[in-house]
């Protein structure tokens, strides 16, 4: 057998031990047996002068198809699988050793077990002279996981007849299907030279983001380090350890609290056999969840192919190449290349319709600023409370959840203030630290609607401990569609929750001329109505007329343009109070009653 098969941590291995452990691939025991005294004694002997845990994989007829390598705690498992069906089990079964301890299987071995689908694994426990202490036996039985049985001699452990055990009970065994279930994600995150809270702050933001994306949260793991790993984010040493604690805890995904370039996210998922996610990419995931209408759906489509396009790669593997022809560059081109060009294509195709979109909504504005009616826009970080606040003013109950991104597509209500001055309040998407930049500009059509507002509401959780980093995110996106300059409301919302009134008295001191209000409880809201009234541009001039009776048809015009707050019929005319818009207010003039 070539030394190259032997798999793992090989540095610093002597030729003749390779060379001696290389002579035991292809063995064949007897079928009916776990391990036979031979290849146990020997990977025992060999375990001693390495220092290192050393793994087999032996096929149902007995033979020894794979071996590997690892470090004084612990060998690379990896997946041989001869499944005939996802749901069949690997038919192979893995005999590891454990230096200078007893054959107690670990939680990785149970996770080992699980996720590669053996048969069985069998530890062997061995003393620092090389003799054998002990053995460890699990098998795969949904009936008894996490169980195992210990074993103090090989001959107790030979009176197991594997061949009758397999035909009996696990031969060919089809896993019962399993219910769905959540996907379970570890999180992690550098410090970057931030404090701890911080750290904790952003992490928390992370969690919710994963609750929000239907993922269970099983751990978090924090690194000091000043900058990333250029190779792999996190340090190689932190991975390897955070592949082991997935391992142990059945983790499925590995959720990192940043950005990351597609190499390191390649490395990474290399290091710890895991799935990897980075921030943005969960975003993404969430939007296309919560995506409804077709233009939000061309907008999360159009982010997350800009996401992708830079990390698609052939994974360090040669692509088939195609033959020459019509239609074809060159003397062929790669199946990556191709997958590239069909990529900007949709890119180009998806930024046409969302063209189509902009202008259309163009169009809808154009008509709303011939209609005279401002426009107020909600902004603010997400789950600050803006679609609650959207239900509140107009008493109606659109979606609004305890999530993030709860609601993406924008929705446009009609309200009008205490004194009836009409005008249309616009739901938009929320903001986020960091948020990524493909999104920002996939969504730039409905972000629009920002730009376009006659007045900001700009929504905070007052209640949030780091509200302060979340008002410096919301005003980075709006320096970014350059709106930062535009009229703006601050609302403290949340007052609710809020326990000491003395800390609501700070928060109102710390952001100037804020409105405090708890959209859910319907608490400050005519405060607010007002404050729009005083905020809103000269689009109506409030006045008082008499209509003469000749020129009462006057009067369901005013209705139909203006706001009419009270009318009376007196012998000499109609007199009524009313907000007549600005365009119409030399029609009424003759007719307006000097106070």
């Amino acid at each position: 057998m070539e030394k190259k098969k032997i798999e793992g941590n090989r540095a610093g291995i002597a030729e003749h031990l390779l060379t001696e452990l290389s002579s035991w691939q292809g063995y064949i025991l007897d079928k009916s047996q776990l391990i036979d005294a031979p290849l146990a004694n020997a990977l025992a002997n060999i375990t001693a002068k390495l220092n290192r845990e050393i793994a087999v994989y032996i096929n149902r007829s007995g033979r020894v198809v794979h071996m590997a390598i690892g470090t004084d705690h612990t060998v690379p498992l990896e997946e041989r699988s001869r499944r005939r069906s996802p749901d069949a089990l690997s038919g192979l079964r893995c005999v590891h050793t454990h230096p200078a301890s007893s054959g107690v299987l670990s939680g990785v071995d149970f996770s080992a077990l699980e996720e590669l689908c053996l048969d069985c694994i069998v530890a062997i426990g061995v003393k620092k002279d090389g003799t054998i202490a002990d053995f460890g036996l699990a098998w795969h039985d949904e009936g008894q996981k996490g169980q195992q049985h210990l074993f103090s001699t090989l001959d107790d452990l030979m009176q197991i007849d594997f061949t009758e055990y397999m035909t009996q009970s696990q031969k060919d065994r089809v896993r019962e299907e399993r219910p769905q279930t959540q996907e379970k994600a570890l999180l992690v995150s550098l410090s970057l030279g931030r404090n701890e809270e911080a750290v904790d702050l952003s992490l928390d933001e992370l969690s919710l983001l994963a609750k929000t994306a239907d993922l269970t949260v099983m751990a978090k793991v924090v690194q000091k380090k000043e900058r990333p790993d250029a190779a792999c984010y996190i340090g190689k040493g932190k991975a390897q350890e955070i592949s082991l604690l997935a391992q142990q805890m059945d983790i499925d995904l590995i959720l990192l609290d940043d950005e990351i370039s597609p190499a390191q996210t390649a490395n990474l998922i290399n290091l710890t056999g895991k799935k990897v996610i980075d921030r943005t990419m969960l975003i993404l995931s969430i939007f296309a969840q919560r995506a409804r209408s077709s233009e939000g759906k061309l907008q999360v489509e159009l982010a997350q192919l800009k996401y992708l396009l830079p990390r698609l790669t052939g994974q360090g593997q040669f692509l088939s190449r195609l033959g020459g022809g019509i239609g074809t560059r060159g003397p062929g081109e790669s199946k990556l290349e191709m997958d590239r060009r069909k990529i900007r294509r949709r890119i180009f195709d998806l930024e046409e319709k969302l063209e189509q979109v902009r202008r259309t909504r163009e169009l809808h504005r154009q008509k709303r600023s011939q209609d005279e009616l401002p426009i107020v826009a909600l902004v603010g970080y997400t789950n600050a409370g803006k679609s609650t606040l959207l239900n509140t003013l107009c008493r109606e109950e659109t979606f609004a959840e305890d999530l993030l991104f709860a609601t993406l597509d924008p929705l446009t209500r009609r309200v009008q203030t205490p004194r009836g001055i009409p005008f249309l309040l616009v739901d938009t998407v929320g903001f986020i630290r960091r948020l990524p930049h493909h999104l920002v500009a996939a969504f730039r059509a409905t972000l629009e609607e920002v730009c376009q507002a006659d007045l900001l509401l700009h929504v905070i959780d007052a209640s949030a401990p780091d509200f302060k980093e979340q008002i410096d995110a919301v005003m980075a996106v709006l320096k970014e569609l350059d709106a930062a300059d535009k009229p703006m409301i601050q609302v403290l919302n949340k007052a609710d929750l809020l326990e000491h009134e003395s800390y609501l008295k700070r928060l109102n001191d710390i952001v100037e001329n804020s409105i405090v209000i708890s959209a859910k409880e319907k608490e400050g809201i005519d405060a607010l109505l007002l404050a729009i009234e005083q905020k809103l541009p000269e689009k109506y001039q409030q006045m008082e007329l008499l209509l003469p009776y000749s020129a009462g048809s006057l009067l369901p015009l005013l209705h139909q343009e203006g706001k009419v707050i009270s009318e009376e019929y007196r012998s000499d005319g109609i007199y009524c109070q009313a907000a007549v818009p600005i365009k119409l207010q030399q029609r009424f003039e003759a007719y307006r009653l000097q106070s």
